[in-house]
Formats: C-alpha cells, structure tokens, sequence
C-alpha cells in the first residue's frame, strides 16, 4: 500500500519556468525604473537625462543583486 501524499508536500518546480520567471523579472525591474526616470526628466528638467541615468542604474544593481540572492540560495 502506498503512503498518502501530504497536500502541503512541495511540487517540483520547472528550472526553465524558473530562470525564465526571474529574466522577466529583471527586465520589467530595470524598464519602469528607466521609464520613470525619463518621465521625471521629461516633466521637470526639460529632457536632459539626469533621472533617466540615475534611475536605470539604480533599476539594473537592484535587479541583478535579486538575480544573485535567487541564483545563490538555489
């Protein structure tokens, strides 16, 4: 007879869902901080990029620091 499975047992995850899921991430992450800044530069400062670059950079160290404590507690 075989043992009954617990419903709160843990389903194995799809690796490609996985990885796919945090690429996704790090784009949507590093594209609104970079439009936000270009919408900030564009209603205060008359287009040039201060916000725009401060922004991106901001958006592309915190995704890629999520994208290595992901990767680091796999």
């Amino acid at each position: 007879m075989k043992p009954k499975k617990s419903p709160f047992e843990k389903k194995p995850v799809n690796v490609y869902l996985k990885y796919s899921q945090l690429g996704l991430q790090m784009f949507l992450t590093i594209g609104l901080c970079a439009w936000l800044g270009y919408k900030i530069d564009h209603w205060y400062f008359e287009g040039k990029p201060i916000f725009f670059i401060i922004l991106f950079l901001l958006g592309a160290f915190g995704a890629f620091y999520q994208f290595y404590r992901q990767i680091k507690s796999d």
